[in-house]
Parts: structure tokens; C-alpha cells; sequence
């Protein structure tokens, strides 16, 4: 067995043996001659003392760089001066025989279970060596006659060894339970430390900012990220409320109601960091329970990501979506008026000449004044889309909107015949601009009716969800082609012969200033479907 801790046992045996020597030296005097017939007082003190040096000297001087033959060697010395005591105070009715009992244990501490019964051995051989010497040998001469109390102290004597034996075997075992205890205490402890500072590396070297609240929502731990992100020192946030960080932009009472619910992603929420030095980061929290080993909550874990980058990224990506959209809307704008111009050239070049009769001169002017018309049109749409009235909110019934809008298109002068389905409830109370909507969804219904021009179903839901105002509009019209999707809303595109390509563009903008989007699923040959999301406004 491994020797655990070897400098500490010795030293721990050298102050037990001081003690023992001390009681004994203070106790000895008082006892009566007859507990120690034929006792040597004189050599029982000179032992005594010289076990109190020795233990001296062992708690003063250094360990060696071996300590376990340290160890050999006091446990072998103890026996033999165990010895002289024992002689020194009776030999085999000595009373103090139990020493040897505590001389095995201690080795067996020390050396372990074999150790220990190494030095039983010895103290055996010794103890039985002084008995035949002190007892039996006198007995040698034809003379002496066997007492009753020469046969007891023989008898003592047996049961003395076995005795150093059955205890030399007893008490190594428990040692080596006790060591091999210690051993695994230890290592769980070295194990645990490792974790600790394993964990406290991640922890502090992470990238993402991790910050500890405990129930009170006061910050209990805060990592470099954090700081970082934050600007706040870890010193500084420590021990501080939630708010005074974040404020009242995240409400931790709903945070922790939600992560109560064990739901299986987290809640993410996204708002905005005012530093210190003035300047404010956007960011990114995502929240999970903190628990302790016995899986009990203690708080909540929050980690922090800076969305700077990706907001300035985000950013340019927008700029140039802008550019590239300007690009195209150009080109578009250009194929638009390039044909109307072109008619107005011809026809002013045939007026300018001057040969042409009265009836084709009539028919011309006509044809300049369409043409004009045209562009005036064109005109007047681009100039509604890039100069949008300001928004007029108001709460009204949009089911009544809808309901009006698909009125007008069931109306309408059609080669087929239109289904159109209704999905909403009577009344549906929403803060919007009428004018706006209204010229949304007629645009949007206005568009699958042209994209069924056989027949077919179009069909009108609206329903409040998680505080968005929904409005799918569907037809079961020819679809969208997969590499016109990423530009149906941009301004004059259009795969529509005659199409102005302001319609969903118009419908994109309009969910826009609504602070909304619009989101589509079409295929081939399956339809289409708009969805409109508004969001609540007081």
C-alpha cells in the first residue's frame, strides 16, 4: 500500500509517544510496589525520558527525504525499549505489556498491514525471549520445581504474542481501509479542484458574456466577456441588482416564469446596453436556470452576446440590397418610359413633317395624348411609392376592410370564375391606417385574381396571434417561378405583360411603415400565399 502522508504520521506518532511517556513518567511514582514486583525505577525512567527526547527530535528535525525508513526505524526502537520497560517492571507480570499493543498499531499506521505485522513479529520474539529468559530458564536445573505461577506467566505469555498478532492484523486492516479512504478522499479532492478551476477557466475565457442572478436578482458572478460587453467590472456588478445593469428592459420575474416551463429553447431576448462611457451596444440575452448539485434552482445563468458586428454588418448588407435595388429599379424604370417615349417620338416626327392627312394627323394627336397619359402615370405611381403619405392610425374593423375589398373583386369583369372564401370573424378591432391597408390588401387581392385567369379559389383569413395582426391571402393560381421569388417586391418588376410591378412593392412598403412585414410561399403550379403581419400599436 502506498504510504499516505508519511512526514505527517511520524510526527503525529512522535507526539503520541511524548504523551504516553509524560503520563507514565508523572504516574509511575504513585503506583504501589506490588503492581511491579522486582521493578527497576531507576532504568524505567532513563527509557521514559529518553522516548520524550527522541520524540523531541522528531518533531524538530526535518524529514528526510524517505520518511517511511524514518518510520521503520521508530517503530522498531518503541519495540525494543517497549522491551526494557517491560523487563525493567516485572518481565511476564509487567503491566505495562500493553504498550506493545500500541507500538503494533502505530506501525501498522505507519507501514501498513505487513509492517505491522513485521513488527508483531519482532515484538513477539522479544516479549517471548524475555519471559524464557526471566521464567523458564531458571527452571533449567533439576532443582526447581514448576509453580503455579511459572505456568501462568508462560501461559501469559502465549497469549500475549497472539495477542501482538491478532492485533497487528486487525488494525492493519482498518488502516488500510483508512488509508485507502483517504486515498479517495483525496483524489475526489484533487478531482474536484481540477473542476473548479476547469470550470473557472471556461468561465472566465468564454467569448460569450455569462452572468450568475441568484432568487433576490442580484448578480453573484460576471466574466471578462461580460465586462467587456457591459463595461462594467466584474467588482462593480457583483453584488449589484439586475436593473442597474440592464434596467427594465428584460423583466427576469417573466424570464424565470419561462424557463419554469421547461421549455426546450431558451428565452431570447434583444436589448440595448448603456455603458458607462456613454455609448450603448445592442445585445442579445438568453436565459436557463441555474441549479445546484441536488437540482434545486438558485437563479437564473443570462448569456450576454454583443450584436455591434452584426447589427453593423447587417447593416451594409441593407446598403447594398438599397444600391442593387436602385440598380434594377432604374433598369426597370427605363424599359417603362423607353416605350411610351418611343411611340411619342414617332408620331411628333410624322406631325413635324407636314404631308400627313387631316384623318391620320387626328389619329396621331391621339395617340400622343395616350402616350402621355401613360407617363404621367408611371410617374404619378413611382411618385406614390418613393413619397408615401405619413401614416393616419386609427382603430377601426379591419374585418369590415377585408370584407369590403373582396366585395369590390368579386365585381370585377372576369373570363372565369372566382371563388373567393372569407376566414374571418365579423368584427376585429386593429390600430392601422384604413387608406393603407385597404390599398394593401386590394393589391394583394388584385394580384391572385389576375394570377387565376381561369378560375380558381381565393381565399382571405385574418386572426390576432401573439399580439401580430395576421392576414394570409391565397389563390390557386399558376405561382411564382423560383427565380422570380427574391424580387417580386422590388419597385417595377413585374412578370406580367402589362404589369406596373408597384403593386407588391407597394404592399411590402405599407407593412413596413406599419413597423410589419411580408412573407411569401409560392411554387410553380400550386399558388401562392401572402402572408401580412402587423404588430399592435396603442
Amino acid at each position: 500500500m502506498k504510504l499516505m502522508n508519511a512526514s505527517g504520521l511520524v510526527r503525529g506518532l512522535a507526539f503520541v509517544r511524548a504523551a504516553v511517556a509524560a503520563v507514565l513518567l508523572l504516574g509511575v511514582p504513585a503506583l504501589p510496589d506490588d503492581l511491579m514486583p522486582g521493578s527497576n525505577r531507576s532504568l524505567l525512567t532513563t527509557v521514559l525520558v529518553a522516548v520524550v527526547l527522541s520524540s523531541a527530535a522528531l518533531v524538530a528535525a526535518r524529514m528526510p527525504a524517505r520518511p517511511k525508513h524514518t518510520a521503520w526505524l521508530v517503530c522498531v526502537l518503541d519495540t525494543v525499549l517497549v522491551t526494557v520497560i517491560v523487563a525493567a517492571t516485572g518481565g511476564a507480570r509487567s503491566i505495562f505489556t500493553f504498550l506493545y499493543v500500541l507500538v503494533v498499531t502505530g506501525a501498522c499506521l505507519l507501514l501498513s498491514r505487513p509492517g505491522g505485522l513485521t513488527i508483531a513479529a519482532v515484538s513477539s520474539v522479544l516479549y517471548t525471549a524475555l519471559v524464557v529468559g526471566w521464567t523458564i530458564a531458571p527452571m533449567s536445573s533439576p532443582d526447581t520445581a514448576l509453580t503455579e505461577t511459572t505456568g501462568y506467566e508462560i501461559l501469559t505469555m502465549f497469549m500475549n504474542a497472539g495477542t501482538f498478532l491478532v492485533v497487528a492484523i486487525v488494525a492493519g486492516g482498518l488502516a488500510e481501509r483508512f488509508q485507502s479512504t483517504r486515498e479517495e478522499l483525496e483524489s475526489r479532492r484533487r478531482d474536484l479542484r481540477d473542476l473548479e478551476a476547469f470550470t473557472d477557466l471556461v468561465f472566465r475565457s468564454v467569448s460569450t458574456g455569462l452572468i450568475a442572478i441568484d432568487d433576490e436578482r442580484r448578480v453573484t458572478a460576471f466574466n471578462r466577456a461580460a465586462e467587456t460587453i457591459t463595461g462594467v467590472r466584474a467588482a462593480e456588478a457583483v453584488g449589484r441588482p439586475w436593473t442597474l445593469l440592464f434596467g427594465d428592459a428584460v423583466s427576469l420575474a417573466a424570464v424565470a416564469a419561462a424557463v419554469g416551463e421547461e421549455r426546450r429553447s431558451a428565452p431570447l431576448y434583444e436589448t440595448v446596453v448603456r455603458r458607462p462611457d456613454g455609448t450603448a451596444a445592442p445585445v442579445r440575452l438568453t436565459f436557463s436556470a441555474l441549479r445546484a448539485g441536488d437540482g434545486r434552482r438558485i437563479g437564473l445563468i443570462a448569456a450576454c452576446e454583443d450584436l455591434s458586428t452584426i447589427r453593423s454588418m447587417e447593416e451594409r448588407m441593407r446598403a447594398a440590397d438599397r444600391l442593387a435595388t436602385l440598380g434594377r429599379m432604374a433598369a426597370n424604370i427605363a424599359h417603362e418610359i423607353r416605350n411610351p417615349l418611343a411611340s411619342l417620338s414617332g408620331a411628333i416626327e410624322v406631325l413635324a413633317a407636314g404631308t400627313v392627312p387631316f384623318d391620320s394627323r387626328q389619329r396621331l394627336a391621339d395617340i400622343v395624348l395616350k402616350e402621355a397619359g401613360r407617363l404621367n402615370q408611371i410617374i404619378v405611381a413611382f411618385l406614390e411609392y418613393a413619397r408615401p403619405a405619413p401614416l393616419r392610425r386609427a382603430r377601426v374593423n379591419v374585418a369590415e376592410i377585408l370584407d369590403e375589398v373582396l366585395t369590390l373583386l368579386e365585381h370585377r369583369d372576369q373570363p372565369g370564375t372566382v371563388k373567393i372564401t372569407r376566414e374571418f370573424p365579423a368584427a376585429l378591432s386593429w390600430s392601422v391606417d384604413p387608406q393603407q391597408f385597404r390599398q394593401a390588401i386590394w393589391n394583394l387581392g388584385l394580384n391572385a385574381v389576375q394570377a387565376m385567369p381561369g378560375g380558381g379559389e381565393l381565399r382571405v383569413a385574418a386572426t390576432p396571434t401573439d399580439g401580430r395582426l395576421l392576414v394570409r391571402v391565397t389563390d390557386s393560381g399558376h405561382g411564382i417561378a423560383a427565380k422570380d421569388l427574391p424580387h417580386i417586391f422590388e419597385p417595377f418588376f413585374s412578370s406580367k405583360p402589362d404589369g406596373s410591378g408597384l403593386g407588391l412593392a407597394l404592399v411590402h412598403r405599407i407593412a413596413q411603415e406599419h413597423g410589419g412585414h411580408v412573407e411569401v410561399d409560392s411554387a410553380p403550379g400550386l399558388g401562392s400565399s401572402f402572408m401580412l403581419s402587423l404588430p399592435a400599436h396603442a
